[in-house]
């Protein structure tokens, strides 16, 4: 909270709080929209205006000038008038950190004179304390004028910012110099473009119309003495899509490199020259709308006569809809057709996509499932299946929305398929980002999408979708489509088959690598002991591996629960399970969302060393699983110097799935069933094999599995949690490893942690980690 800006609130509120045009504001001391709407609508009723609004139009801004022709003066010492204008000021220069004394006061003093002249130099314009229209209006934004370097902002762009407003605000106002390239910015870099074409500040929209394309210049090496603002407009573009110029008006061999760079990343022709193509794509998203494509997506059906028609005109791509029923979906027969008549293909998800409800995590679970069911039942083959999200979406909502959708898509996806995105080229990053789609098919065309204009092109993009064609041979309608080339296209039909979720996938190689393990014990050993322990543990030691052996995590798992080695029936047993596990396919490059490799390694250590009976107790077996996941996450916390509330920090990140902190959704998971699985196996009223009691508990969703979990191991007592693993944290049974020659070092060193939490650190780690197997959100 910041003291001055509560005082700005406070004195709103005070000095305008009965007048009906006014809305209070909240008291909070944080600045945000409502108390600068509340500045606005206070410097509006100082203006004489009867219908406020919290906008700074042009009915404020006549009444600005009209009343303050030549800008708000700052007094002299002398002067001792007073004026709720010059609070109006304070307040604003205090929301944007910027101090003008001790308290909010009716006068314009040196401090204030001082502070106006700070934000100026910030802006880029210089000058005196005088408030102008320019100035006030900025002030009363939320506009930022220092650099957001922690929001991604850089020095360079914020160097370009302050030019612009130091040369062309008389076009485009004062634009924030935040070092942040977006959406208003973009807008006055056409708008500077539109002044070199000779456009007046009233003609010059930011809008890239026709009139715009009819006026650009084209520039090379050769005229580039003669066009050096032009120059210089285009490596100011170059770098706030992060290509490294040198920004001058100066054509250099740099410049050239990093604007032939462009042109092939973006896929318009490699001129080494300004020309129309390269204008376009700089400043608009869609590029020039006349260019070639060689790719296209359509909703309708690929018929003998519209493939003919693609191809006379030099298509090779079309994107179809894996549903949508009779208005839109690939027909039967189709995919045949495509590629027969020497086209290629990719597949496209979407039903509705244009509402933010229908983006949730147990859409995406759906959708991921249903898009599978469809590409597998047309055939078609190992690919990338692009999900739409055709709306704009603002940034906190790929947070709140597009994650989680994508996060259940992922988790639904058959392992024969990617999760690729269609969306606005934010959206397509930030979901790349978190790992959540390999693949981009960039909604160009749409140019008001709020996440287009001011950013660059996905690095992952594989298909820009950039215009439509209405009346496509005069039946049908077109989206023509750039392709990177990066991932090729379908070029085949495969047999249709049936979805398989990863769970079921993985089930059925156990049943399999099971039944053909028990072909080979026959003699050896008793059927019933091997169904239980030889058969399972063999198994697992497979699936365990390469990560939770040899060398990895120093050595732990191969002191933690070593193989037997000794000549024995078991051993001989083993041995040939491990044959046999070697003979099938490689299940653990097609499952994605289980962590099976960590429940193998964890089942291993309650296997060897036994499960608890006291719930609020610690045994060995449980060493391996969830206390060592809280180590790691612990680790990664003390690691990085986090001032940081720990509750609140772990809040955020445990059972985050992308958080990279060291104990997410996946791992719990992994920890949970490794649980039950053994504990289950080892019930002395079951004779369940290895492979009968995961299918039973595979039959329960994720979620409950962690519940049950925390009800079978913890009785659903958070104090079981916290005295099970203070004993850890503790210090006890450490000795036991410290007889291994394995001591308390090298088992931090494994769980990336350089100490022990204390008490309380440990008594949150392990409340926090409760209140999640409690209530699992995924």
């Amino acid at each position: 909270m910041d003291q001055m800006v509560l005082e700005t609130q406070k004195w709103l509120n005070l000095t305008y709080g009965r007048d009906p045009r006014f809305e209070k504001v909240t008291e909070s001391g944080h600045t945000g929209w409502n108390t600068i709407n509340g500045l606005i609508i206070a410097l509006q009723i100082e203006l004489g205006i009867q219908q406020t609004a919290a906008s700074f139009g042009n009915g404020t801004k006549a009444k600005f000038n009209e009343k303050y022709p030549n800008g708000i003066k700052q007094q002299n010492n002398s002067d001792k008038s007073t004026s709720n204008v010059y609070s109006i000021i304070q307040g604003s220069l205090w929301c944007k950190g910027y101090s003008t004394g001790n308290h909010i006061t009716q006068n314009f003093y040196s401090e204030t004179g001082r502070a106006i002249k700070e934000l100026k130099s910030d802006m880029g314009i210089g000058g005196d304390s005088t408030v102008t229209l320019d100035v006030m209006k900025a002030l009363l934004s939320m506009q930022q004028f220092v650099l957001l370097k922690a929001y991604g902002g850089t020095e360079v762009v914020r160097n370009i910012q302050k030019t612009i407003n130091q040369n062309y605000k008389n076009y485009t106002g004062i634009i924030p110099c935040d070092g942040l390239y977006g959406r208003e910015m973009n807008k006055a870099l056409i708008q500077i473009l539109q002044s070199l074409e000779g456009y007046s500040p009233n003609e010059a929209t930011g809008n890239f119309g026709n009139g715009t394309r009819s006026k650009l210049k084209k520039v090379t090496s050769g005229n580039a003495n003669s066009y050096g603002t032009w120059v210089w407009l285009a490596k100011a573009v170059l770098n706030c899509i992060k290509y490294s110029c040198v920004q001058s008006n100066t054509w250099d061999d740099g410049f050239e490199t990093q604007l032939s760079k462009f042109q092939n990343e973006y896929k318009i022709p490699v001129t080494k020259e300004l020309d129309t193509n390269t204008w376009m794509a700089l400043l608009t998203s869609k590029g020039n709308p006349d260019r070639d494509a060689k790719a296209c997506d359509t909703r309708f059906e690929i018929t003998i006569s519209l493939l003919n028609k693609l191809k006379a005109d030099g298509f090779e791509i079309v994107g179809r809809y894996l549903t949508g029923g009779s208005f839109k979906e690939i027909r039967d027969g189709e995919l045949e057709r495509i590629v027969t008549g020497g086209l290629k293909y990719f597949p496209i998800f979407q039903e509705n996509g244009r509402e933010l409800s229908e983006f949730t995590y147990s859409k995406g679970l759906e959708h991921g499932k249903k898009a599978c069911k469809a590409a597998l039942g047309k055939g078609v083959p190992s690919t990338i299946i692009y999900f739409a999200v055709d709306m704009d979406i603002y940034d906190y909502q790929i947070d709140s929305n597009i994650i989680p959708y994508f996060k259940g898509i992922n988790e639904a996806i058959d392992s024969r398929y990617s999760v690729g995105i269609y969306a606005s080229r934010n959206v397509c990053t930030r979901v790349s980002n978190v790992g959540y789609a390999v693949s981009s098919f960039v909604s160009d065309m749409s140019t008001g999408f709020s996440g287009n204009l001011g950013f660059p092109i996905p690095t992952n993009w594989n298909y820009d979708q950039f215009h439509e064609i209405s009346g496509y041979g005069g039946n049908w309608d077109l989206d023509k489509v750039a392709y990177s080339g990066r991932i090729s296209a379908c070029s085949t039909v495969t047999e249709k088959s049936e979805y398989q979720d990863e769970e079921t996938l993985f089930l059925n190689w156990v049943k399999k690598t099971e039944k053909e393990c028990l072909k080979n014990f026959e003699g050896i050993l008793n059927p019933y002991i091997g169904y239980k322990y030889v058969v399972g543990r063999a198994i697992l030691e497979y699936l365990r591996k390469p990560e939770y052996w040899s060398e990895n995590y120093n050595g732990l798992w191969t002191k933690y629960t070593p193989e037997v080695g000794l000549i024995s029936d078991e051993t001989t047993a083993r041995a040939l399970c491990q044959t046999t596990c070697d003979k099938q396919s490689n299940i653990k490059g097609q499952i994605n969302n289980l962590d099976i490799a960590h429940m193998s390694a964890t089942a291993l250590g309650y296997i060897h060393w036994g499960i608890s009976d006291d719930k609020g107790g610690y045994s060995l077996g449980d060493l391996g699983g969830w206390p060592l996941d809280l180590l790691q996450i612990w680790g990664a916390y003390s690691k990085e110097g986090n001032n940081e509330d720990l509750e609140k920090w772990l809040r955020k990140y445990l059972g985050n799935a992308t958080d990279g902190k060291g104990f997410g959704y996946d791992d719990i998971l992994a920890d949970a069933d490794a649980y039950l699985l053994v504990a289950h196996m080892q019930n002395k009223n079951s004779e369940n094999s290895f492979s009968e009691t995961i299918t039973e508990l595979y039959q329960i969703s994720k979620n409950n599995r962690i519940k049950m979990f925390y009800k079978e191991r913890f009785n659903l007592s958070k104090e079981n949690v916290k005295n099970a693993f203070k004993k850890l944290a503790d210090g006890i049974d450490i000795w036991v490893f410290e007889n291994f020659d394995y001591g308390k070092k090298k088992l931090l060193s494994a769980s990336g942690a350089d100490n022990l939490p204390t008490k309380s650190e440990a008594e949150t780690l392990a409340l926090v980690y409760a209140s999640f197997l409690e209530n699992p959100i995924c």
